[in-house]
């Protein structure tokens, strides 16, 4: 027998928590040992893809195949005989995880055995997940047993895909839950009152794209430190949290015709808000934020009716600013400020007091550009201290005519960025871009440029690289020389990202750019 074979139990089931569920259920055939350490294994892992190695892409149809409902039969009985074998050892159950896709309710008996049976067994974690193909529209959603609700074994409990309802006589019994996570969950207010009353532990609540509710309220949660709710389906008319343990308040509602009153004053606090939705305007932060002495962090995003964004605060050191279409004008008065964050398609107006702050800005542009949005863009550049990080994303369709140098210059000298990226899409004639990148390098001086394509990467970069080494006799007759006379060097290789879209700096190759997807880091140096 090999030496990892003769460690406990314990430390072996300590070791395969670590390993994916395909990868833990391989350890069976090693021997009778393994066996007997994945039968007595306390995280029972069931979710379909991940077990069987199949896309259930082939349930979404209007009629399931046979063959995929024979499989579906084979995988419960798996389930069956897995979760029976293991509650005969008389163990505790760390956690019970199950998501299927099913074409009806044919088979629900199942799951209320299992999970019968798995609270008796004292489980710890539920993360139970069932998808039924259309019935947000017209199918029944399946019914949670009320026996979840009775688990006081149960700290962690995440629900998917089904209908929660419970007698008005019925006990709620989760006395040890702390962390409540509902999505695609058909429940109403009264019955989030009874669990969140019920449930004194609580420090974590988490509702996404449920439906049912019209007036949230979640009161006198004395250890609360996490509450956050997305919609698209339900239009609730209040979300009102009374919290004073309450650190991260998380609001989101995507249809822009839902505006609730949401109140939050009383969570004295709070260190991390975020807000989405048409509800967000001017005034409600204005009347927010302030009243948070130890907010940390605060991020606005996708508000359509916001247009002046005014923020002052003095703990304040993250700030992020994302896909507020209308928005025109920014007022930061944060002098301890120490990153930011700025994404949209219009450059705003700015006034800004934010002097350790490391920017990173994000511009997608879809409209021809003229001289006064450079010029815009450059005195609002001109104001962020430390632009660390500048992306475009150029949809451009129309050529720009050429821009004439006299009409950019003025007395401020180019700003300095340390890494700007440019992602190009190739619908675009490439003049469009050659006049774009005049614009660009006449105010901004690049230290790394990271250039991404859709398609078509070649003919784009082969051009750019052509343009950036063009003779410096190309304006020589010009008053004011352009941006070329200032480049002393360009080094040309290739860059991978990481799994957030963002340039891994420390993963550069020397290769050339069409062996990475189009990806090409040019290394520019300049006279300064």
């Amino acid at each position: 027998m090999d030496h990892i074979s003769r460690f406990p139990d314990g430390v072996l089931h300590h070791i395969l928590s670590f390993l994916p569920t395909k990868d833990v259920l391989r350890t069976s055939i090693l021997s009778k040992r393994w066996k007997l350490v994945l039968d007595t294994y306390p995280i029972l892992d069931f979710s379909w893809g991940d077990c069987v190695g199949q896309s259930s892409d082939a349930m979404y149809s209007e009629n399931a195949s046979d063959e995929y409902r024979q499989m579906l039969t084979k995988f419960m009985n798996y389930v069956d005989t897995s979760i029976f074998r293991f509650c005969k050892y008389k163990l505790s159950m760390q956690k019970f995880k199950l998501f299927l896709v099913l074409p009806d309710l044919e088979l629900s008996s199942h799951l209320d055995k299992w999970v019968q049976k798995v609270i008796e067994n004292g489980v710890k974690e539920v993360d139970f997940g069932i998808d039924l193909p259309g019935y947000l529209h017209f199918k029944k959603p399946y019914n949670m047993p009320d026996a979840i609700f009775a688990a006081k074994s149960v700290t962690v409990l995440k629900l998917f895909g089904c209908n929660v309802k419970l007698e008005e006589s019925f006990c709620i019994k989760l006395h040890s839950l702390q962390k409540l996570a509902l999505k695609e969950v058909q429940m109403d207010d009264h019955l989030l009152r009874r669990i969140v009353t019920c449930c004194p532990l609580i420090e974590d609540i988490s509702l996404r794209f449920c439906w049912g509710f019209k007036k949230i309220q979640v009161f006198e949660l004395l250890r609360l430190k996490k509450f956050e709710i997305y919609s698209h389906l339900s239009k609730p008319e209040s979300v009102e949290i009374k919290s004073p343990s309450l650190e991260s308040f998380h609001c989101s509602f995507t249809v822009r015709s839902v505006k609730p009153i949401v109140s939050v004053d009383a969570c004295q606090g709070l260190k991390s808000l975020i807000l989405s939705g048409s509800f967000v305007t001017e005034l409600l932060l204005q009347d927010l934020v302030p009243k948070f002495h130890v907010l940390e962090s605060l991020r606005v995003g996708d508000c359509p009716v916001l247009k002046k964004l005014k923020i002052s605060s003095w703990r304040l050191k993250s700030l992020e600013i994302h896909s507020c279409e209308n928005i025109m004008d920014i007022e930061i008065n944060t002098p301890n400020l120490l990153s930011c964050k700025y994404c949209g398609s219009v450059v705003p107006v700015s006034l800004i007091n934010a002097p350790s702050c490391h920017w990173q800005v994000e511009f997608s542009l879809m409209n021809t550009l003229d001289i006064l949005w450079y010029m815009t863009l450059k005195e609002f550049l001109a104001k962020l201290n430390q632009l660390v990080y500048l992306h475009v994303y150029v949809y451009l369709t129309t050529i720009m005519s050429s821009l004439n140098l006299e009409d950019l210059s003025n007395n401020a000298s180019p700003y300095v960025v340390d890494n700007v990226v440019l992602t190009v899409h190739s619908a675009s004639p490439i003049m469009t871009y050659a006049n774009f990148m005049d614009g660009l390098f006449f105010f901004s001086r690049p230290k790394n440029l990271f250039i991404r394509s859709t398609d078509e990467q070649k003919r784009y970069v082969e051009y750019l690289c052509g343009f950036l080494k063009r003779a410096l006799s190309c304006c020589n007759h010009r008053k004011v020389k352009c941006w070329r006379h200032d480049l002393k060097e360009v080094k040309l290789g290739s860059f991978v990202e990481s799994a957030d879209g963002m340039v891994d700096y420390n993963r550069m190759t020397s290769s050339f750019f069409w062996l990475v997807k189009g990806h090409t880091h040019c290394k520019m140096e300049w006279e300064l």
